[in-house]
């Protein structure tokens, strides 16, 4: 029988915190399968936390990577931030 994790569960696993995994499957490159359990949990295969680990891998050997946004500065009542 195959065993299936939370996305916590996968965050702990990899230590990382549950927003870098949810960027992360927003990644086109990071294969996983959308499973999800009766109350809409998103659950994660032993395979689909082995593709993580070779993701959270790669970047690592890569160095860190910025998406688009990242660099922006944030705008508060019309005053930049740095």
């Amino acid at each position: 029988m195959s065993r299936f994790f939370t996305s916590g569960q996968v965050a702990r696993k990899l230590r990382v915190s549950i927003s870098t995994l949810k960027r992360w499957l927003d990644d086109p490159h990071v294969e996983i399968n959308d499973r999800r359990n009766a109350n809409g949990w998103r659950l994660f295969s032993e395979r689909d936390v082995g593709r993580l680990q070779e993701h959270k891998r790669l970047l690592r050997k890569n160095g860190r990577r910025f998406n688009d946004t990242t660099l922006i500065p944030i705008v508060v009542n019309g005053v930049k931030s740095n």
